[in-house]
């Protein structure tokens, strides 16, 4: 199903990009989103962006992986993107969930910056029709990635598959029943409607 990624950060040419990734011996996209799950200790182009930004910055600790990586636009039945975004601050969304304006960084931080005018600097031999609209803006950003590249699971949802589960009520614990089609997640749910009268059911879309 993908999931939508709400990210401060910069739009630039997929042309201009691959070149910058041509360059620095990392395969092009062509248009095509990095696999979500694989920042950013696996996406090769996650760990240039963070290599790239600790040179820039001169210290490690300055600058936290997690908030730098490549998002592509991705809907099913419709070509490959001709426009991809370059992230300092992200949040993926699931289903819902709220995003807090006033915790998003105002300004990128000085070596982000730095990096942006590397990676815009080899789309300066494009021509028009390669371009993009607003090449390099700096913006607050909404980018939908469809199917396995944007495969992104919830904490809350991995959690429910630990054992054992507890009640958030009360002490009771649950461990695996003798059925197998039958989780551990579901008979603490229905301890939580029988038990407590919750209203919750038994699959609660989570906020995330």
């Amino acid at each position: 199903m993908g999931s939508t990624t709400i990210l401060c950060g910069f739009r630039v040419s997929v042309i201009a990009l691959d070149n910058f990734l041509r360059a620095n011996g990392v395969y092009e996209t062509y248009g095509k989103p990095p696999f979500l799950k694989e920042h950013p200790d696996k996406d090769p182009i996650s760990i240039l962006l963070y290599n790239k930004l600790v040179g820039f910055a001169g210290d490690a600790s300055m600058i936290d992986k997690n908030d730098y990586r490549v998002a592509i636009p991705h809907v099913q039945g419709y070509q490959t993107s001709r426009v991809a975004y370059v992230t300092y601050a992200w949040q993926v969304v699931w289903a819902h969930r709220e995003i807090d304006l006033e915790k998003l960084p105002a300004e990128p931080p000085e070596a982000f910056e730095q990096l942006r005018n590397e990676i815009m600097s080899f789309g300066e031999g494009l021509d028009d029709e390669e371009r993009i609209p607003d090449d390099g803006k700096l913006g607050l950003y909404a980018v939908h990635t469809y199917e396995i590249r944007g495969s992104f699971t919830p904490q809350e949802l991995i959690d429910r598959h630990k054992v054992p589960q507890y009640c958030d009520q009360c002490e009771a614990t649950f461990e695996p029943s003798e059925n197998p089609y039958r989780s551990v997640w579901v008979n603490r749910q229905e301890h939580r409607i029988e038990v407590h009268g919750s209203k919750q059911g038994y699959d609660d879309m989570p906020e995330a």
